[in-house]
């Protein structure tokens, strides 16, 4: 007798209580948002032309004098870049639009011209050559009031609460809205100092140790030190009438500050938010390598954007406080602060790998109870479209960088498959031997170096995953078949696959199948390697009732058909003799005309293919090419399929 049962899955299957236990915070997907926030901040930024800012120096210290009111859009100061010359320097191109006011350009203690290159560039003429691998220091006085038409606004003033508030967002070359300096993904600045006046009703907020904060008359200035190196994009400072919220967390014996700078209207709503930010520091720590700025501190800066955050080097400038937004904006300490892409075409590096670590804090934290709710929300964004690359072909198109589908989510799930096929040992192994690799610590990074480490990590070749998953578009359907054989006491899977875009013509992943039955489960895996593939297993010493298609949301994939079937194929049974088999293989099926036979062994690998056109009841074939081991055959005829075992 042959019973079928039809299993029609989804991406989300979740059946909410109408209480969710208090001890687990509410679930939210603000990747979008984390996206749009990026795609607008660099909206005007790559219409611009290249920089050739800087390219015959090396920015080794830059002190940062600011004098701001955040009820007014204007700002005025003084940069003071320190550098290397990487050649004998006769000019130094910097960047500054052309709006802003250059007031004075000092060198060796004297007063030295420039001229504007473009809109945005402008040359320092040195009457003084600096020979090559010399250090030597420029003082630039400038003010201004920056742009407006800058996508998001690098440069930005606004209300809360009737409350003037400013605040910057660079990312990617919008720091040449409102400071003189260099923009690229080549050159670090290995420290700086941050230092701002501003109103004494405000306070100001930036990167690294608060060193002095000094009141006088109605002004207060702010001292910060940064002894990390930073990309310009990362440079920041905020200002309002902030409320501090200071708190701790303990790095291998050694207590860090974070510090959350908040509206004060909000304060008492984000510190309750916030509770577990040093949970979710100390996990990060542990997964991925040890805090890259932790002698100095993390934290939080409120600002007034319609969603999303940055990543400003050791204080995130945050629109919200909810776990997803502050999950990714810190772990951008680690993948895009510390270790920086040097090509937008690798947005993955920064956006993909934030987001996923923002999924393995929903893994490790409050009991696991979100890990599954964000696999399947992820997923479902995903296969919402059939096309779409992680790598950016076109880094013109700003909303093609920051696609959320592509670049945060596709590549977030890259990072998950990408652990699923090599194990968590070697895929845990390879980010941590990435995070301490001393030619990348503080440094620059890309796809190659990334694909390295996790091959050397695996011992595998890596290179049809990725061909596959990051070059190529698109996703797997599969239609599976389980039979459940009562005539050879064994359960064959087999497993189809089509592809939902023509870049890749298949994918070959391990699929997850569970067996479920008289409340058990056994777990089989099938190294999927072509279309049609049969799989054999030893039956399970249980009454199967159904079966479940990758059970724990490892693949990007959608389920077509799963098809269990219990009995055999009918009355008719093939006969092999001899069995076990030494040279030739005779199989015969009486009152059956046999089309073709296929040969597959134990673990699913096609071994060899034969169609006959004659009318063939029996068969002989040679099986001396075969190596010894446990081997199966397809055998179709016009109306039947039937699947047999033998032995050489």
């Amino acid at each position: 007798m042959k019973k079928t049962i039809f299993f029609l899955l989804s991406l989300i299957t979740f059946v909410f209580n109408s209480e969710i236990h208090s001890q687990h915070p509410s679930f939210s997907d603000n990747t979008d948002l984390i996206a749009q926030s990026k795609i607008k901040s660099m909206e005007n930024a790559l219409k611009r032309q290249t920089s050739r800012a800087g390219l015959n120096i090396d920015l080794i210290y830059t002190r940062f004098t600011w004098d701001v009111d955040p009820a007014v859009r204007y700002i005025s100061g003084q940069i003071s870049h320190h550098f290397r010359a990487k050649e004998n320097v006769e000019s130094i191109i910097f960047e500054l639009n052309n709006n802003m006011v250059l007031d004075s350009i000092m060198f060796r203690g004297h007063q030295v011209n420039y001229q504007y290159l473009s809109d945005f560039e402008f040359s320092i003429e040195l009457d003084e050559i600096v020979s090559v691998n010399q250090t030597d220091s420029i003082l630039i006085y400038y003010q201004g009031e920056p742009i407006a038409n800058s996508g998001f606004g690098s440069f930005e003033t606004k209300e809360h609460n009737s409350v003037p508030a400013i605040w910057t967002l660079s990312q990617p070359f919008g720091a040449r809205d409102w400071w003189p300096g260099k923009n690229d993904l080549t050159d670090k600045i290995d420290s700086i100092d941050v230092i701002i006046k501003t109103p004494s009703l405000f306070r100001a907020v930036s990167h690294g140790i608060l060193v002095s904060e000094v009141t006088n008359e109605n002004h207060k200035t702010f001292h910060y030190k940064h002894n990390y190196p930073i990309v310009s994009y990362l440079i920041a400072f905020a200002a309002t009438n902030y409320a501090v919220i200071t708190q701790y967390v303990v790095l291998e014996g050694d207590s860090m500050p974070i510090i959350n700078h908040v509206y004060p209207e909000d304060s008492a709503t984000i510190a309750a938010m916030i509770e577990d930010t040093p949970e979710m520091i100390e996990l990060f720590d542990t997964l991925f390598a040890p805090y890259p700025f932790k002698n100095e501190k993390y934290g939080h800066a409120q600002f007034s954007i319609d969603g999303g955050g940055m990543e400003h080097q050791t204080v995130s400038f945050m629109a919200g406080f909810g776990h997803d937004l502050r999950a990714h904006e810190l772990a951008h300490s680690w993948f895009g602060n510390m270790i920086t892409l040097n090509s937008w075409h690798d947005i993955w590096i920064n956006e993909g790998f934030a987001t996923y670590a923002n999924g393995l804090s929903f893994e490790h934290m409050h009991d696991g109870y979100w890990w599954p709710i964000w696999k399947n929300v992820t997923l479902e964004k995903i296969l919402a479209a059939p096309d779409g690359s992680v790598y950016v072909e076109d880094t013109t198109s700003v909303p093609r960088i920051f696609s959320s589908r592509l670049s945060y989510h596709k590549g977030a799930y890259l990072l998950h498959m990408l652990r699923w096929l090599i194990g968590d040992d070697a895929f845990f192994n390879a980010l941590r031997n990435y995070l301490n690799d001393p030619q990348l610590k503080y440094s620059f990074t890309n796809f190659e170096i990334v694909k390295n480490h996790f091959e050397n990590a695996s011992g595998r070749d890596l290179t049809s995953f990725f061909d596959k998953w990051y070059y190529g578009e698109g996703w797997p359907k599969y239609g599976i078949n389980v039979v459940n054989s009562t005539n050879t006491n064994d359960l064959f899977i087999t497993i189809f696959q089509e592809t939902s875009h023509p870049s890749v013509d298949f994918f070959d992943m391990p699929v997850h199948i569970r067996i479920f039955g008289d409340g058990q489960k056994l777990d089989l895996v099938c190294n999927h390697n072509f279309s049609g593939q049969i799989f054999s297993f030893p039956q399970p010493e249980f009454s199967i009732d159904s079966v479940q298609f990758d059970p724990d949301k490892w693949l990007i994939a959608k389920l077509d058909y799963l098809n269990l079937s219990i009995g055999d194929y009918g009355q008719i049974k093939p006969r092999l003799f001899p069995n076990p088999v030494n040279e030739y293989l005779d199989i015969s099926l009486p009152g059956e005309i046999i089309q073709s036979i296929t040969v597959y062994s134990n673990n699913g690998n096609k071994l060899s293919f034969r169609n006959f056109s004659d009318n063939n009841d029996k068969i002989r074939l040679n099986t001396s090419s075969l190596p010894p081991g446990i081997f199966l055959t397809e055998i179709k005829t016009l109306s039947n399929r039937f699947i047999s075992k033998f032995v050489k």
